[in-house]
């Protein structure tokens, strides 16, 4: 049988749930191939503080630009950041808490009541939860706000390791727009991933404009939520969440290649976190979207993943024990094995998120066969239900910490 391909044919119910599974997928590709890498020697603890900023700080001024476009958000103001940081892979709704206030055009704040990064990073000590909270937050805001104002700057009034402990609201920061700020920039990491096939994917506006808003272009609400927009706007929103997940992919991947002293490991083990955020990602879809067992199970969710690089066309078939996804690039140069992140894997003949997306539906790949050609690639795989007994990959054990893997957001 052919699957579906299209997050378009979901009833309106679906496509919400679809859209938080997608923005929380960046989350879970951050924790699940960092650690990979410094677990496996590829980067040292110190390197690891350095690639978290460079990923963020390469992707984050892209795809809020892009977003801008999208959903209509115009002007440099405080109103209009905060707009792009509630579209934001980074604040997760409801995983991360976030209130805001405008007291003005140049001053606001907001503050988290629940972090679920911080809840996540806690257990393993005060020194992390400052490299997370100080040393990474710091250059990484400025340059989100950066594709708004540059004169933008996010500063703490309070922020963890908590004092006293379990203090809530988790942080609280001001952003203050001023215009004897030096303005950040340029990045020379944002402008090697602005460059990228991937910075240029289209994504167009279709299905239902009546169901509810279909942009963000009038008053900021600070209490917006992904049910508030049409079915139209919540299409678009998640396929741009998928965007925003592949570039920090790419953006990480350029930072390794300066980096990392084993280039080959490194790509091999960000390749490992395909495998493991697609199982993840898989587990997830099949509750939220009910996708059933089996082979059938598979097909629907690899039609439906953001796991597969957007820009990349899927034809998914299952018949009998028999797999086949062919892909095919909508975008010139992005489906290359030049291509940095997961578009270049998966033009190179890795497979390992398509296992992946299997293997956390409980089947086995018996056999993988990969046909790759310019511009397009098949894969066809043999799968059978793995065994009860199946152990399951160090990588998605891993993805397993914390409060992601089993996150259940309220559908609002």
């Amino acid at each position: 049988m052919k699957h579906s391909t299209g997050l378009g044919d979901l009833s309106r119910d679906e496509l919400l749930a679809a859209t938080y599974e997608y923005m929380l997928s960046g989350l879970i590709m951050v924790k699940t191939v960092t650690p990979l890498l410094i677990l496996n020697a590829a980067i040292t603890p110190e390197q690891m503080t350095a690639l978290s900023i460079q990923q963020w700080m390469g992707a984050s001024p892209i795809y809020t630009g892009r977003m801008r476009r999208l959903m209509g958000i115009e002007g440099d103001d405080v109103p209009a950041i905060m707009k792009a940081l509630q579209l934001d892979v980074g604040f997760v709704h409801q995983y991360m808490d976030v209130r805001y206030l405008v007291q003005d055009a140049t001053h606001g704040e907001f503050w988290l009541p629940h972090c679920g990064a911080l809840l996540d990073v806690e257990p393993f000590g005060e020194e992390q939860v400052f490299n997370m909270c100080h040393t990474i937050e710091d250059p990484t805001f400025d340059a989100t706000a950066l594709a708004t104002n540059p004169r933008a700057r996010i500063r703490p009034l309070h922020r963890p390791p908590r004092i006293p402990v379990g203090r809530v609201p988790h942080c609280r920061w001001t952003l203050i727009i001023d215009e004897a700020n030096d303005p950040v920039g340029p990045i020379p990491r944002t402008d090697q991933v602005r460059l990228l096939a991937l910075a240029t994917v289209a994504n167009e506006r279709v299905g239902d404009h009546s169901d509810g808003i279909d942009d963000y272009a009038g008053v900021f609400n600070p209490d917006f939520k992904l049910g508030s927009l049409s079915s139209a706007a919540l299409l678009a929103v998640a396929h741009e969440f998928q965007v925003q997940t592949h570039l920090l992919v790419a953006s990480n991947e350029l930072a390794l290649d300066d980096m990392s002293s084993d280039p080959v490991l490194a790509q091999e083990l960000q390749e490992e976190g395909w495998l493991a955020t697609s199982w993840i990602l898989a587990e997830r879809l099949g509750r939220a979207l009910r996708l059933g067992d089996g082979i059938e199970a598979v097909g629907n969710a690899l039609a439906l993943t953001p796991m597969i690089p957007p820009g990349i066309d899927r034809e998914i078939s299952t018949e009998l024990n028999t797999l086949t996804c062919v892909f095919s690039s909508t975008q010139e140069g992005l489906l290359d094995e030049a291509h940095p992140g997961w578009a270049g894997s998966l033009a190179r003949g890795v497979t390992t998120g398509i296992e992946g997306t299997a293997r956390g539906l409980g089947m086995e790949p018996t056999s993988v066969s990969v046909e790759t050609t310019s511009g397009m690639v098949t894969v066809q795989m043999e799968l059978h239900p793995a065994p009860p007994e199946a152990p399951e990959p160090d990588s998605v054990a891993l993805s397993r910490i914390g409060l992601t893997a089993d996150w259940t957001f309220e559908l609002v």
